[in-house]
């Protein structure tokens, strides 16, 4: 048995006697991943409005910092979650793989459309339209995530935000190709991502217990 691992027992066996559940370490993600998404969106939405001018790569430069950014900062950062007391529970353990799947599996679905986008334009389909698919499939994902971090670390308000993510995801889907996607889903990035992600980070233990 590592000491993270004896250490966690030892935490977790004190929260167990206080009737608490081991807290969630992972909100920075959330923080930096949501406000990265939701910036993103809002450049695009500035470009699209022409209030912003960034050249020929502007539509897709700032999704490329984003997701630049957000995982750099994720090995980061990553580095001192897994150090947190409690880290190594059950519950954060499921929640930390449920959301690194989702980023894993959105990251690659972009760079798949970066790569098959103009493929459809023989059947009418304009470019970089497909694009759109990532708000609603992004907050159905998210929705997802949720209700699996909420089951594992038995917490009720997250499956709130589940609700709320499957609202945008059909919000985007309903507004899709229209200007008003881009506020919508720059909405949900802030209010799923960011909202909760502060909610974790105050709740988290410190790094001495």
């Amino acid at each position: 048995m590592t000491d993270d691992i004896r250490d966690d027992l030892a935490y977790v066996r004190t929260l167990a006697e206080e009737g608490r559940d081991t807290p969630l370490v992972n909100g920075v993600f959330y923080v930096i991943w949501g406000g990265l998404m939701g910036t993103a969106t809002l450049v695009t939405y500035a470009q699209a409005v022409d209030w912003l001018e960034l050249g020929a790569y502007g539509n897709l430069g700032p999704w490329i910092a984003a997701f630049v950014i957000g995982w750099v900062f994720s090995f980061l950062y990553g580095r001192r979650t897994v150090a947190k007391p409690g880290a190594a529970t059950i519950g954060n353990r499921t929640a930390g793989v449920v959301w690194l799947s989702v980023g894993l599996f959105m990251s690659l679905f972009w760079i798949a459309l970066m790569v098959v986008h103009d493929d459809f334009a023989q059947i009418g389909v304009p470019r970089y339209f497909l694009f759109n698919l990532m708000f609603p499939i992004g907050f159905g994902l998210y929705g997802v995530a949720f209700s699996a971090t909420a089951a594992a670390a038995r917490l009720r308000w997250p499956y709130w935000f589940a609700l709320l993510s499957w609202g945008f995801a059909v919000l985007s889907l309903v507004f899709m190709g229209r200007l008003e996607m881009y506020l919508i889903a720059a909405a949900g990035f802030f209010l799923c991502a960011m909202v909760p992600g502060v909610i974790l980070m105050r709740a988290e233990p410190s790094e001495i217990v």
